[in-house]
């Protein structure tokens, strides 16, 4: 306890012990920091965090050398944590925390506690989703919801992040963060508060890119009549798919095509519609797209192929390899030789051709009026170009999907 003279009164000001470990571990009592120094991510770095996660609370011995140990090959796994808590006791001793006893161990539990005030992001964040399920008044729990999603500042310790006992948690706090935005987010909705939906929506979107929160962000600048910045942000979230290419489960997939669906101009003339519809830059050779947008070109072309009669083009199926010869896996490799393929693809195509990445060295091409017999010359040229821009070195393999006979 320290005094303060408020008015000519002595005033108690008590310190807390906050500790943060969403987005970033960061611990300090009043104004003083505690490091933890080289050892932040030490075994008794760790128990320090560990404890935290629920501060007053007890731990099983067990159940931490669970946590620390895990699957290692620790000869006294029990020595091991006698030692970690020993070592963290004498760094508690050297902090800048009163002189006391912080770690009580009694009866094979293990908790933190002291004469001071913890203040832990992680347990007020379990405590508020603990409130958040309880609470039988709607508006009550939305407000649970908008105090525990402050609390949440991102990924749980994401130093971390290759230790099993965070990951496990991580995943946990994720699931928990999600399920009270949702209901923070469909309340607003029912109250008509879209300036509110588009602020909770844009910082989880910014935690958790393309997990469906763009949807809600779209669908609240149209109601608030930003068509602008709706048709930006959508803009930028098909950029977004089309950078990562196939690695969309089908659940994602079909938040995506729901964002198309929030996409409302407001009435327009010809000529605005027709300033919507066109490329804003006409560029040469081929045009290149989202994969669900290469998927409706396809399956457009199927359609009038099955009413108009025969139409020629090649699906191609272009995989960038490696200075081996074999399909590439790593992803920096691929992001950067991919840009070299879509280069060709530009350089060496037709301006009614499209493309789309498929996967990390992946991509699908579909040539407009190209028949079964031009799909190796096609494929030659784009393999030549794209080898000129390597400098001589890997290269791509292709074959014919289909030709409008396979599929």
């Amino acid at each position: 306890m320290l005094g303060e003279t408020v008015k000519g009164k002595q005033v108690a000001i008590t310190k807390k012990l906050q500790v943060k470990m969403f987005g970033r571990f960061s611990v300090s009592y009043g104004d003083e920091a505690l490091t933890f120094g080289r050892n932040r991510d030490s075994k008794f770095g760790q128990l320090f965090q560990i404890l935290m996660t629920r501060p007053g609370q007890g731990f099983g011995k067990g159940d931490i050398m669970g946590f620390l140990y895990g699957r290692e090959e620790v000869e006294d796994p029990n020595a091991s944590l006698n030692n970690t808590i020993f070592r963290l006791r004498k760094y508690l001793e050297a902090s800048p925390l009163p002189t006391g006893n912080y770690l009580i161990l009694n009866e094979g539990m293990l908790r933190f506690d002291g004469k001071i005030q913890v203040e832990s992001d992680v347990w007020s964040f379990e405590c508020a989703v603990r409130d958040f399920e309880t609470e039988p008044d709607r508006r009550k729990k939305a407000e649970i919801c908008k105090n525990a999603c402050a609390l949440y500042q991102g990924e749980f310790l994401p130093q971390l992040s290759n230790e099993q006992w965070v990951i496990e948690k991580s995943k946990n706090y994720e699931e928990l963060y999600f399920k009270v935005v949702n209901y923070l987010l469909h309340y607003l909705k029912e109250e008509g508060d879209y300036r509110n939906i588009e602020s909770v929506s844009a910082r989880s979107a910014e935690l958790y890119p393309y997990e469906g929160w763009e949807s809600w962000q779209i669908e609240s600048l149209i109601a608030l009549g930003k068509h602008g910045e709706a048709e930006k942000l959508y803009q930028e979230t098909a950029a977004y798919v089309q950078q990562i290419g196939g690695f969309l489960s089908k659940n994602q997939q079909m938040k995506f095509n729901r964002l198309g669906d929030w996409m409302r101009q407001p009435e327009g003339t010809a000529e605005d519609i027709g300033r919507c519809l066109m490329e804003p830059e006409m560029k040469d050779g081929a045009y290149g797209c989202t994969l669900p947008g290469f998927s409706d070109c396809f399956r457009m072309l199927k359609r009038t192929i099955a009413r108009e009669g025969v139409i020629c083009f090649s699906l191609l199926l272009c995989t960038i390899l490696d200075t081996r010869g074999r399909p590439a896996n790593t992803p920096e490799y691929c992001e950067k030789q991919g840009k070299k393929l879509r280069a060709s693809f530009e350089a060496y195509l037709r301006r009614g051709d499209i493309y789309a990445k498929y996967s990390e060295n992946q991509y699908l091409l579909l040539c407009i009026g190209a028949e079964k017999e031009n799909a190796a010359d096609i494929g030659a040229r784009i393999d030549m170009d794209y080898r000129k821009r390597c400098g001589g070195r890997g290269g791509i393999s292709y074959r014919l999907l289909d030709d409008g006979s396979m599929w």
